[in-house]
């Protein structure tokens, strides 16, 4: 069983220190089939917790780069690593002697709390000023109050003294670990951090592998307090926005935070485990007139479209069956298929049943030739599909998951429509499948007004969305007040 264990800011989460619906959604599929993942972070479970709420996360996770290790449920303490209290007398003489006012993090009288200096330098204020609806926070007026209670880390923030004097102080002789790094998100902030020598995110990471009986740990990381945990694991991915220093230990590279690098990696991984791809069938071209004895036929609008298709991916004996609290259309060798023209938003409950029973093929019936008493016309839009496909692009990305574009031919006579033949099928299987839908002669870089333009064949705008949703395309900067993008 492989444990797998992802730093957050800068790995899982995006540039805006937020984890995507779509993850949350990726991750709690991934959680939910048995797929063991926790997270190791910098940050204090408070904070980590309030970005991770909407994941039904079920195994401990790895805070202040690994002195806490909690129970995500309900929050408590696992196991907490102190600063030793000589270590702390050394650490207390150099930050007076040196006029600091770091952060310092402890436990007085078993609660938690985060101290500063009221008259602390600038960047500290500016730091705390972001975070003032922070219960545990406590502004001291003396060096005293800063170290009362129970110490277990301490985070200086743009420090006055350089960082080999630092160093010099923290060092694992005397009984730290401490790392520093430009931050995240504000890269003018420089941290420099500092906790027990007894403790780090590689030695936490260990205990969780046991603790939860797994016999290999993959991790994932960005910046340089993910190094210890690298060196520890078994297989280690920096993500392609990841310091050089992390990428030339990592076992591989693998795509950016924005892109999702690490769920994709999962899902990936883990694929064989739990998903089942059924072959493509591939170009048909046959009529559809043995489908008039299936009792379609002959009914008004979409029904008769619905019942051909039905009778054609499935046979007498696989018809409509129930599946949990809902039944399918037909369900074959292949798993479930929903043949289905509109109204998607209402297959997301379905899909959250099916998918999890087995693999699940939507059906769009697309009328590509319409033949009327008097004329002909050929249909190129894509619109209202990819409308519809918009209304579940929570699940495209799962591997249990395929859409089936039905390209039909179609008789109407008054407001009977009768499939004559099948012309074509689109198979969308996987992310890089919706490749095909990306226009002709796509310059390098586009804002949507141009992607617009060069669309021929549905809404710009709705595609744009999928394809960003999918990864085929990111955002890559701004040009005045439009954004730019690029294809993957």
């Amino acid at each position: 069983m492989t444990l797998y264990i992802s730093d957050l800011d800068g790995t899982l989460l995006d540039y805006r220190a937020r984890l995507k619906s779509r993850s949350e959604r990726m991750l709690n599929r991934f959680i939910n089939k048995g797929v063991l993942f926790s997270y190791a972070t910098a940050r204090r479970f408070q904070t980590a917790g309030q970005i991770m709420q909407n994941v039904n996360m079920n195994i401990p996770v790895i805070t202040m780069n690994g002195i806490i290790l909690v129970d995500p449920k309900t929050g408590n303490r696992l196991s907490t690593e102190h600063i030793p209290k000589h270590s702390i007398e050394a650490a207390k003489q150099f930050i007076i002697a040196n006029n600091e006012t770091p952060i310092v993090y402890a436990h007085n009288n078993g609660k938690e709390r985060v101290s500063f200096l009221e008259n602390s330098h600038k960047a500290i204020l500016s730091f705390n000023d972001t975070r003032k609806d922070d219960p545990y926070r406590y502004a001291c007026n003396c060096y005293r109050e800063l170290f009362e209670g129970e110490i277990c880390y301490i985070t200086f923030l743009n420090p006055e003294s350089d960082i080999m004097a630092l160093d010099s102080v923290f060092s694992n002789a005397n009984g730290f670990n401490a790392v520093t790094y430009k931050d995240t998100y504000e890269p003018f902030y420089r941290f420099y951090e500092t906790w027990s020598a007894n403790s780090s995110k590689a030695t936490s990471a260990l205990k969780l592998k046991e603790l939860v009986g797994a016999d290999r740990l993959i991790c994932f990381g960005d910046n340089i307090n993910d190094m210890e945990m690298f060196r520890a694991a078994d297989e280690c991915y920096a993500v392609d926005n990841a310091v050089d220093e992390l990428k030339a230990i990592a076992t591989g590279i693998i795509p950016s935070n924005e892109a999702m690098g690490v769920l994709t990696f999962i899902e990936d991984r883990e694929s064989e485990k739990f998903y089942y791809i059924p072959p493509v069938s591939g170009f048909r071209n046959e009529t559809l007139t043995n489908m008039k004895n299936s009792g379609g036929i002959g009914t008004l609008n979409e029904k008769s479209i619905h019942a051909a298709l039905k009778a054609h991916y499935s046979s007498e004996i696989d018809r409509e069956a129930k599946i949990g609290s809902y039944y399918a259309d037909a369900v074959t060798e292949n798993g479930i298929c929903e043949i289905q023209t509109t109204s998607w938003d209402k297959l997301n409950k379905k899909l959250e049943c099916f998918l999890n029973a087995c693999h699940v093929t939507v059906v769009y019936p697309f009328e590509k030739k319409v033949r009327t008493a008097k004329s002909t016309r050929n249909n190129k839009s894509l619109t209202k599909f990819m409308f519809e496909l918009y209304r579940i692009r929570g699940f495209l990305t799962d591997k249990n998951l395929t859409v089936c574009i039905a390209m039909l031919e179609i008789r109407k006579i008054g407001s009977v429509k009768e499939p004559i033949a099948l012309l074509e099928e689109i198979y969308l299987h996987q992310p890089d499948d919706y490749r095909i839908f990306l226009p002709d002669n796509l310059p390098e870089v586009f804002t949507l007004k141009e992607f617009n333009q060069l669309c021929k064949n549905c809404d710009g705008s709705i595609l744009l969305e999928i394809l960003t949703y999918m990864g085929i395309v990111r955002k890559c900067g701004k040009r005045s007040n439009a954004f730019l993008y690029e294809v993957t």
